[in-house]
């Protein structure tokens, strides 16, 4: 298995990485960004708007895997990160961090993911959102452990961690379970909400998802982008799954609307 995993990964970055310099990589990300603001903003269609944002998504995570995988331009960041919050480490900020990190852990992010499924669940009297948001959190994870196997990623020396973490290092899992929780669960909770409380609640899981990255960065278990694909990956399950939960509600209207013209007619 492991050295299937290793042909496969030196395969795909043979292919996308022979003319892949810092320009390129640059450019990448700006076409992945243009992408992804063109498809938040594109109202005439759902469908091409996912499509748009999914895409630039994807460019952008691949562009930074290979740049990770080859130590290329955009990684030029995460020594200086890392060290900057290793020297301003405290006795009270390490107890704030680890309770943090085993919060935001991928065990308790698949209890808690469960746990708001089912709640949700039974709120709407339906198992579709809880499915939705279990489903999607289960996917990034899937895809997370995919990445870290592709990419093979060492995490930062183990003489700077403050909890001990050998494992492969990009993306960082926390950030990514923990983005695409709360992700869904706002998409799905403000689906019938006014724009000011979809802003509320969205900027809640930014902050809770920086909170969990920045955690990371200072426990010196992770790079700056291991955390930032993690949140990339983690945008990418909660547009993939925000797309399905919107068909399914597309279609549950439909079928509404279907049934009370039929029962009107019958009455008639």
């Amino acid at each position: 298995m492991p050295a299937t995993v290793s042909t496969v990964r030196n395969v795909v970055t043979e292919v996308l990485t022979e003319s892949t310099t810092a320009e390129i990589a640059v450019a990448a990300i700006v076409v992945a960004a243009a992408l992804f603001a063109f498809g938040s903003i594109y109202r005439a269609s759902s469908v091409r708007s996912t499509v748009l944002r999914a895409c630039g998504l994807v460019l952008a995570l691949v562009t930074l895997s290979i740049q990770v995988y080859r130590n290329g331009w955009l990684t030029s960041l995460d020594g200086p990160v890392t060290d900057w919050m290793v020297d301003h480490r405290s006795g009270a900020l390490d107890q704030i961090a680890v309770a943090v990190t085993d919060l935001g852990s991928p065990v308790a992010t698949a209890l808690l993911g469960i746990a708001c499924g089912a709640l949700i669940s039974w709120r709407a009297r339906s198992v579709v959102p809880g499915l939705i948001v279990v489903g999607t959190v289960g996917a990034a994870a899937v895809a997370s452990t995919v990445v870290k196997a592709l990419v093979g990623r060492e995490r930062p020396p183990t003489n700077i961690q403050v909890l001990l973490e050998t494992d492969h290092s990009f993306p960082s899992g926390h950030v990514t379970g923990t983005a695409a929780l709360f992700g869904i669960v706002v998409l799905v909770l403000s689906a019938h909400r006014t724009h000011a409380v979809k802003r509320l609640l969205m900027l809640l899981a930014v902050t809770v998802t920086i909170v969990v990255a920045l955690t990371r960065l200072y426990l010196g278990v992770h790079w700056l982008t291991d955390v930032i694909a993690g949140a990339i990956l983690a945008t990418l399950a909660v547009t993939a799954g925000g797309a399905v939960f919107r068909f399914v509600e597309g279609r549950s209207k439909t079928n509404d609307r279907t049934s009370s013209a039929s029962r009107d007619r019958a009455l008639v």
